[in-house]
């Protein structure tokens, strides 16, 4: 196929039943900041394998070869991770830094998720135990750590007798009897996990931050205030206090290792020191090792992480990941990320024709899955979302944002201002040669592209989407915290008359419709609770000539960023973040698409294809009758597209 290497598709083993597992490998960095690295500290087997998570969702599991199997488990941040002993599972905290807080865990090999807990406060630690019974959850409540029994996946506070309170570091011994524990208000306490009774309580070094042990668990380090102390853990004292100028330095060391390291940003290059101990009272002052270059402007180090045999991973702000030794060594080392940067983000996709446009940030690109060739139509002039307009051109916009909307013009190569929006932005929908825009959440405007002409419809807070069912005919989806207090309204857009619409629920969005069906109904996602009054998101169906309202289909879970794509008779929707559904109005079936290595955000079709645009900017092709990726396509930085 021209234009598209063919690269690798993972076959994983499950229950002796083979599957196309929807992960990628490659070299590709995380597309924001590394958060956590997750290494086997204790085990021999694969002991220069690791894990990486990020601000993007996305687990990434790295060998030895320096190849990377990438999946995304989550739309939001993965803040802190956690390898299991025996190498395939994982355990992540997930957060939107805010109400949502959740640790799962993850066969990697299988790519399954085998539970999930949610919390009502954030996750200050997370760690399994050395032989990996538990996983155990620091919290910053005063219930203090929960135990996570990976045996039975059941999870509790109540292991032990007494409440370890607000804890920052969690561990266990090597044989899971006893475990240790920070809290940042200045005390090491130790546990009996067999009776749960308290051992000892010292009281140390408070507010500290990065807290982590070393040298067979016998000391404790952290940072504070531009100096690392190190402590003796079995007395709570403190050995040394170093002080470290400049910014917070990335410190790590493992109960196999006897000293401990950190790391120094210096603008294009970094420095790693080692702190030595004599195992007695003795502190070393720390020594300078090993000094990079190679990072980029703006690059910093952000965590780090050593194995058993003493290879050093570390992470960045900028998504990728270095690797390197803890040798002694007085030369300068140019070093080269184990990442790379090698595709193009896909902003947007739009069904044109037999073919489909997509928006990168350089370029407007035509090209199907039939013939694999990316035909460079324009340049982006710096939008972020793209409408087809007729067969000669594109409507370019930018979601969240005052600039205005432009018309790309292919037969002249240039760009037309349609209009330029008073606030920012939400919603941008084309009806035949008018344009229907949301602006601010709180107004609904009408621009014909031909005439240049604006008309308001609609003036209210809260709104989420708006839909022209007719000329003069506007229905309009808000949330029920504004009045009235309904989730959707019609509205004569002559006469300005509006009307409640009688549908359930706290907020609807995603409104939809297909003008070429006779009485057409229209759909949309609404979000609301069940009868045991939990989050509950549902695809509805409005008939406006009936009045009459039904769910199509349901997910019980608050999801307020699903799409709704309506291709008749078939709508689909990514609603549950993790797969696309597909729901045959007419036949009233139910379908699911397998998904690849990336989140599922936009869905469009043309007459015999289906292709979805992923979170990490790349594409995934399907057969609309079939359920199965037929690949995954990267668009790399020279213009090709770059298949698993």
């Amino acid at each position: 196929m021209k234009g598209k290497t063919l690269f690798l598709s993972a076959l994983l083993a499950s229950s002796g039943a083979l599957f196309f597992a929807q992960s990628h490998i490659s070299t590709q960095a995380h597309n924001s900041a590394v958060t956590a690295l997750a290494v086997l500290e204790n085990s021999e087997s694969e002991q220069d394998s690791f894990f990486s998570t990020g601000q993007d969702g996305f687990i990434i599991k790295w060998t030895e070869d320096s190849l990377g199997e990438h999946y995304q488990v989550t739309d939001l941040a993965i803040k802190l991770a956690a390898r299991s002993p025996n190498g395939n599972d994982i355990a992540v905290y997930e957060t939107d830094g805010a109400a949502v807080n959740m640790v799962s865990i993850w066969n990697f090999k299988t790519l399954t998720r085998k539970c999930a807990f949610t919390f009502g406060t954030p996750i200050t630690s997370l760690s399994y135990s050395a032989k990996g019974t538990y996983v155990l959850c620091g919290t910053a409540s005063s219930k203090g750590t929960y135990f996570l029994n990976t045996q039975n996946n059941t999870i509790s506070s109540k292991k032990l007798k007494e409440s370890t309170g607000a804890v920052s570091m969690v561990i266990t011994s090597d044989s899971e009897n006893s475990a240790v524990a920070y809290s940042p208000t200045g005390t090491l306490s130790y546990y009996n996990i067999k009776t749960g009774e308290k051992k000892a309580k010292f009281f140390t070094e408070s507010g500290l931050t990065q807290p982590c042990m070393f040298n067979n668990n016998v000391f404790f380090a952290g940072y504070r205030d531009g100096n690392i102390y190190v402590i003796q853990a079995v007395t709570g004292n403190t050995l040394k206090k170093i002080p470290v100028p400049g910014k917070e330095p990335v410190i790590f060391g493992s109960n196999r290792h006897e000293n401990l390291y950190y790391l120094v940003n210096e603008n294009r290059q970094f420095k790693m020191y080692m702190i030595q101990n004599d195992r007695n009272k003795d502190v070393i002052e720390p020594q300078l090792i090993r000094t990079f270059t190679g990072l980029k402007d703006g690059e910093a180090l952000v965590c780090a992480a050593i194995t058993a045999s003493g290879t050093i991973f570390a992470g960045t702000n900028r998504g990728n990941v270095y690797k390197f030794d803890n040798s002694i060594a007085e030369r300068v080392d140019v070093l080269q990320a184990m990442t790379d940067n090698m595709y193009d983000h896909i902003y947007d996709v739009a069904a044109a024709g037999d073919n489909f446009y997509f928006l990168t940030p350089a370029s407007i690109v035509l090209s199907s899955y039939d013939n694999g060739a990316v035909d460079v139509k324009g340049s982006n002039p710096g939008h972020t979302n793209l409408i087809s307009y007729n067969s000669n051109g594109v409507i370019l916009w930018t979601k969240d944002s005052k600039k205005s909307v432009q018309l790309f013009d292919f037969a002249t190569g240039t760009a037309s201002v349609i209009f330029t929006p008073e606030n920012n932005l939400k919603s941008l929908k084309l009806y035949n040669d008018t344009l229907l825009s949301i602006e601010g959440s709180s107004t609904v405007n009408r621009y014909s592209i031909v005439q240049k002409t604006k008309e308001n419809l609609y003036n209210g807070a809260g709104i989420q989407d708006a839909l022209l069912y007719t000329e003069n005919d506007l229905y309009v989806a808000k949330t029920t915290a504004s009045n009235p207090a309904v989730p959707l309204l019609y509205v004569n857009t002559k006469t300005k008359e509006t009307v409640p619409i009688n549908l359930k629920g706290n907020v609807a969005y995603a409104l939809s419709f297909d003008s070429s069906v006779e009485k057409p109904e229209i759909y949309g996602i609404i979000i609301g609770t069940d009868a045991q009054n939990k989050p509950l998101t549902s695809v509805f169906s409005y008939n406006p000539e009936t009045k009459y309202s039904r769910h199509l289909l349901e997910e019980r879970s608050e999801d307020p960023n699903a799409i709704n794509y309506l291709s008749y008779p078939v709508l689909y929707t990514n609603m549950g973040k993790t797969k696309i559904r597909s729901y045959n109005l007419m036949a009233k079936r139910n379908f699911e698409y397998k998904r690849s290595a990336s989140l599922p955000v936009k869905i469009a079709k043309n007459r015999t294809r289906l292709v979805v645009l992923n979170k990490d900017g790349s594409v995934s092709w399907y057969n609309p009758d079939m359920n199965g990726v037929i690949a995954d396509w990267y668009l790399t930085t020279d213009g090709q597209w770059f298949e698993f």
